[in-house]
């Protein structure tokens, strides 16, 4: 006799119901510590939040710094701003929240420092406002002397190496290496123009420590000297050749360097992202409330072994100081496009996607999906994914962790800070819609 079939009539579901039947349908949620980006397609369409230091809290990651990459239109800019704004929302901005720095060489990030209440400083050969790299900020009161001596010279051999487009000699390193201690033991405020002109005159103390006459070390150094005189009269004239003409207040709520003026392509941008960032250091080296530094266009720094160099100790204030780095390029590519593959700037700027334990890759073109998967560590299914990214969406590797991400914006923030279209059309963006 045959027995009755028992059978379940069919049911269909979507994945957040179905995983309460079968839960390894989806993979668990991240949590819901930080700030609101969007839903998680892997999770069954859940909430998704994110924050660098929270995530470095939990244990999600080694490190609070963070790599973004997506080619332009794709929402980048749109999902880097939201999320600063919302931050700001939630843990505050200013001496009792977070403190930001954005090195912004489009101008992209106006509105949003208008809306923050962040200090605009807009840098431009000839213009009005001048920072000096070598100031004395709060990280002189917590470091020191030999420390600050030690800061103030990687930056200047950075600035110089990269305008000689070479390392330095051991000569050149030692004579300004000698200048910069030198006058740090000063009093007052040293600027370029003063090791410019120590190395034209070295003293006899100078002399003694590389070894040879003052005389033979001034023709030794005449390079470096030419090098700076490159940075006070030529090129960035007005920009770093003298102390700054603007006291930043070090316990508001942060900052936007303005570099709209120095050309993308031009050979000047590295010199001021570095020149730049060595002045911010003064605050990021030293301890303080949570600090976010947004570097867009970070591929310029990792043009030469020096300014690659420069970045990658930036990177190591992560956990010492609590600074977490945002670094944004466009492709994969850009990230050794400036050096030989197999090189020293090469291997360093692995190192630095190494040291960013929160990897953001939004869509990319099919010819640059090789250089994601061999610079991310991609799996085959994830580099399917960022290949068919849509406009909003990004594959986020938290740590060893994958999701993909459907970024929402409000409509304020669609049309108040990441319309970055109005040039080419009107109406109401489209994020802004999806919304």
């Amino acid at each position: 006799m045959n027995r009755p079939v028992l059978r379940v009539p069919l049911h269909r579901g979507t994945t957040a119901h179905v995983s309460s039947v079968y839960p390894f349908s989806v993979q668990s949620s991240f949590g819901h510590r930080g700030v609101y980006v969007g839903v998680d397609l892997l999770a069954g369409g859940g909430e998704f939040c994110w924050d660098p230091f929270d995530a470095y809290g939990d244990g999600l990651v080694t490190n609070p710094n963070c790599w973004i990459l997506g080619e332009p239109g794709n929402g980048k800019s749109a999902l880097v701003k939201s999320i600063l704004w919302r931050q700001a929302a939630v843990y505050g901005h200013g001496p009792d929240g977070r403190w930001t720095a954005i090195v912004d060489p489009k101008g992209e990030y106006l509105d949003l420092a208008e809306r923050l209440g962040l200090t605009v400083l807009r840098l431009e050969p000839g213009g009005t406002v001048r920072i000096n790299p070598l100031a004395p900020g709060p990280a002189a009161r917590h470091e020191a002397p030999d420390r600050q001596a030690l800061r103030q010279g990687q930056l200047c051999t950075a600035l110089v190496a990269t305008v000689l487009d070479r390392s330095l000699t051991q000569a050149e390193d030692a004579a300004l290496f000698a200048a910069v201690e030198r006058l740090l033991a000063r009093s007052g405020e040293p600027t370029l123009g003063d090791v410019a002109a120590l190395l034209r005159s070295p003293t006899v103390e100078m002399a003694e420590r590389a070894h040879q006459p003052p005389d033979a070390l001034a023709v030794d150094a005449a390079g470096v000297g030419f090098a700076l005189d490159k940075l006070l009269s030529r090129s960035l004239r007005g920009m770093f050749d003298g102390p700054s003409t603007m006291r930043l207040d070090w316990d508001g709520p942060g900052i936007v360097l303005d570099l709209s003026a120095i050309p993308l392509d031009s050979e000047a941008l590295p010199l001021v992202m570095v020149a730049t960032a060595g002045w911010l250091q003064q605050l990021m080296a030293c301890p303080g409330p949570q600090r976010l530094q947004v570097l867009d266009e970070a591929w310029a720094l990792l043009g030469n072994r020096h300014t690659a160099t420069y970045l990658q100790s930036c990177f190591k204030l992560g956990r010492t100081y609590g600074v977490a780095n945002i670094c944004i390029t466009h492709r994969a590519s850009d990230l050794t496009a400036q050096a030989d593959d197999g090189s020293a700037t090469s291997k360093i700027a692995a190192g630095l996607l190494a040291d960013s334990a929160t990897k953001i890759v939004l869509r990319q073109a099919p010819d640059q999906v090789p250089a994601a998967v061999a610079h991310f560590g991609l799996t085959d299914p994830e580099a399917r994914i960022i290949g068919a990214l849509t406009r909003g969406r990004a594959l986020w590797r938290i740590g060893g962790r994958t999701a993909v991400v459907h970024h929402l914006l409000t409509q304020r923030e669609a049309v108040e800070l990441c319309d970055t279209d109005q040039s080419m059309r009107t109406g109401t963006p489209e994020l802004g819609r999806a919304a």
